[in-house]
């Protein structure tokens, strides 16, 4: 319980400091308000869970974070997911799990096109 209610303050300091800040400070961190203040209501294991589930894909924190609105993006799609139990299964074997287990993220498909990408040519 007592982490419960730290974990509530700890977000509602969270959104205060959102509150506060300019729109100078969203510019340069290159996000709106509305998008900090939604990053900021996400559970915490968020970006953790992408990046682990984009490494099955072959791809690095790093290459997703190389386009700012697409991992904006991402990082949102994945903060609001509804198959978080699916996604726990297959992160709980990441290292032996292929993309082919993943069809159920709704980032499958961005995390396929960028490993495509970044795949040599032949």
């Amino acid at each position: 319980m007592r982490e419960r209610l730290q974990a509530v303050f700890a977000r509602w300091r969270s959104l205060n400091e959102i509150a506060a800040l300019s729109g100078r400070d969203l510019h340069d961190m290159g996000m709106t308000r509305h998008q900090a203040e939604d990053f900021a209501r996400m559970p915490a294991d968020t970006t953790a869970r992408l990046v682990k589930m984009a490494a099955i894909f072959g791809l690095t924190e790093a290459e997703l974070q190389a386009e700012h609105n697409a991992w904006l993006e991402m990082v949102q799609t994945c903060g609001h997911c509804g198959v978080r139990r699916e996604c726990a299964g297959v992160l709980g074997h990441a290292e032996t799990a292929h993309p082919d287990e993943c069809g159920f993220c709704p980032n499958a498909a961005e995390y396929a096109d960028r490993a495509a990408m970044k795949a040599p040519l032949d």
